[in-house]
């Protein structure tokens, strides 16, 4: 019991980084780790993955509002499609097989992690001021697959709302990690609460791993925004390839 209790201690750590430095979500470290040690069911694994996202983000958003680098109006467009899209996603994933979103997923996260280890030039912080290339509508849009995925997956977007954060919405590389945390608390908690409803949760995972995630989280949001746009650039290519190695063998 000691022992399933340090592995919810050590992924808490581990959700907390992720989240407070890159903007994403815990899911790759919390689902695998819930299925292959602990022998959850894959749905329990996703509800309890979103509940923690949802504990994790709210002091790391809060962390980066503080920062003033969450810009919740050009984010609340991503909060409307991920609440649609994330509400679909619940009442769809026990209809079809997660694989073929996953391996798409998978796909797309590899090529930006390879797009974001080869830039050089034009971060973000530079071209902050540019209008936005897409109007709201669009946004919503393209927000809701990625909903859908938080759903389906229990990956409550973090990444791709950050992808938009900074390709369409062009926020510098710490507004758009911040914008991007705050949206995925909205989408993490839609998601969570749709589990919730059908009793999949493992509370006692949830509340450990979101609580360290909580301390962690505040610490490793806090080095986020000292670390340089290039280095967090070189950072967030290795872990977006791996993320998409570990979808694709997983």
């Amino acid at each position: 019991m000691y022992l399933v209790y340090l592995e919810f201690i050590i992924l808490g750590i581990i959700v907390g980084a992720l989240t407070g430095v890159l903007g994403s979500s815990g899911v790759v470290a919390v689902v695998p780790a819930l299925i292959i040690i602990n022998s959850e069911l894959p749905q329990n694994a996703i509800g309890t993955s979103l509940l923690i996202d949802v504990i994790t983000s709210i002091m790391v958003t809060f962390v980066y509002f503080r920062y003033g680098r969450v810009d919740i109006k050009k984010g609340l467009p991503m909060v409307i499609g991920a609440i649609i899209g994330s509400q679909a996603g619940v009442r769809i994933a026990f209809l079809i097989p997660p694989e073929y979103v996953k391996l798409s997923f998978a796909i797309f996260i590899m090529a930006m992690g390879i797009y974001s280890l080869l830039r050089k030039k034009d971060i973000p912080g530079t071209t902050a001021k540019k209008t936005i290339n897409l109007s709201p509508f669009y946004v919503i849009l393209i927000t809701i697959p990625i909903g859908i995925a938080t759903g389906v997956l229990g990956a409550s977007g973090g990444i791709m709302f950050l992808i938009i954060a900074i390709l369409i919405l062009k926020l510098d590389i710490k507004t758009a990690i911040g914008t991007a945390t705050f949206v995925m608390t909205i989408s993490a908690a839609s998601g969570a609460i749709g589990y919730i409803i059908v009793g999949h949760i493992v509370l006692i995972a949830a509340l450990i791993i979101g609580t360290i995630s909580i301390i962690s989280g505040f610490l490793f949001s806090k080095l986020g925004n000292k670390i340089q746009p290039a280095t967090t650039y070189k950072i967030l290519g290795v872990v977006f390839i791996g993320i998409g190695l570990v979808q694709i063998l997983a």
